[in-house]
């Protein structure tokens, strides 16, 4: 044979053998940002990661998503962000760019969600944030979504809740001066805590970088003899100003937002009988919150569902719907679909969207007692 029939004859078996091998399935990739260290690695990063990989295995197991007619397999990319908002960004550009992903999930803190969505909208790559509840995370934004309520509306329900159905008239705040998310939800809680009658008997406010304590703040605000305290700070501070509260006396209840963690501080006799924000109760009887949780507990044996995971469950679970809907992987169309799809009974939370970005749904008010928190309420946010 000649080496020109030879190598014809090599080129022949060549296209012989790739036409033989089927071509890759397609798939959905899906990137998720999470904080997987540190203090905020078991309320936050793991929680996401573990219910990110439960939601891609169950519907990889039912044939994906199909869109446009061709199943796709789902895969998770995780890239993992220091807390801050720089480390954010970066993570998101590597998973654009670097991986090549379609759709991003995560951050769940607002300032990370925030600097991460700023690169996506400039990529038009769709996100969805399942915790964070700033305000910018989605204004002026086509490509980002969220799933929790905003920062405000938190105040909105607490000062309907304390004045309609615990009869308090006058409210003391103590918050962080530097934290948007603080000032937020008492400015709206003042407004419509006085618009029905109600008084802020005194705000006051802190430096959060100062290590030292309230103690002055606080012994002004007793002196207006509040029935109730708003504290909407995250619980490392709400810890230690409790115990002042109660060391100079106050005995009424305390109001918390969200930022509160709850299974932290569950057992405190001076929490007892305070009043939070909640996006999630997992005891809860609904059919989105039971499913949830038995599928989780028994994939994740002793390992607790929390909110975290709930709302990144949830996530994944939109974009496969959203692609179908679609019938496309990413872009303007996916994110359209994302932000405009029908009603969705979650795990997280019972859904209706409005093309905002932000979501239509309840927030519960629950009762912190004993080792238990019960729950008293859900209320939407009056807008």
């Amino acid at each position: 044979m000649t080496l020109a029939r030879l190598l014809c004859a090599m080129m022949v078996a060549s296209l012989l053998a790739s036409c033989a091998s089927p071509p890759p399935p397609p798939v959905l990739r899906i990137g998720l940002i999470g904080v997987f260290e540190g203090p905020a690695r078991n309320a936050s990063g793991m929680p996401a990661r573990l219910a990110a990989r439960m939601a891609i295995d169950e519907l990889n197991a039912t044939g994906g998503a199909l869109i446009d007619g061709v199943s796709h397999r789902l895969i998770l990319i995780e890239r993992e962000t220091a807390n801050r908002p720089d480390a954010a960004a970066a993570a998101a550009r590597a998973l654009i760019n670097l991986d090549s992903i379609d759709v991003l999930v995560g951050p769940q803190f607002s300032p990370l969600a925030i600097a991460a969505g700023a690169v996506a909208e400039a990529s038009q790559v769709p996100l969805v944030a399942p915790m964070a509840s700033s305000p910018q995370v989605t204004a002026e934004r086509s490509y980002v979504m969220r799933l929790t309520f905003l920062d405000a509306d938190q105040g909105d329900v607490l000062a309907r809740y304390a004045f309609d159905s615990l009869g308090l008239r006058r409210t003391a705040a103590l918050f962080d001066a530097a934290s948007e998310y603080s000032r937020g939800v008492v400015e709206r809680y003042g407004r419509t805590f006085t618009a029905r009658g109600g008084r802020m008997a005194g705000v006051a406010t802190y430096n959060g970088d100062d290590v030292g304590d309230q103690g002055m703040q606080i012994r002004r605000l007793m002196q207006e003899a509040p029935d109730a305290v708003l504290l909407p700070n995250f619980s490392v501070r709400d810890s230690s100003q409790v115990r002042l509260f109660r060391a100079a006396g106050f005995r009424g209840p305390f109001l918390g937002s969200d930022a509160w963690d709850a299974i932290a501080l569950r057992g405190r006799q001076d929490i007892d009988g305070s009043i939070i924000v909640g996006n999630w109760d997992g005891r809860s009887d609904r059919e989105g919150v039971r499913t949830f949780r038995d599928r989780w507990n028994r994939r994740y044996l002793g390992e607790r569902p929390r909110a975290t995971g709930a709302a990144t469950y949830d996530a994944i679970r939109l974009i496969a719907r959203a692609a179908e809907r679609a019938r496309v992987r990413s872009g303007m169309a996916l994110a359209t679909a994302l932000r405009t799809g029908a009603p969705f009974d979650g795990a997280f939370a019972s859904y209706r969207f409005d093309s905002s970005g932000d979501p239509i749904r309840g927030a519960m008010l629950l009762q912190m007692t004993g080792d238990s928190l019960l729950f008293r309420a859900t209320l939407s946010p009056q807008r």
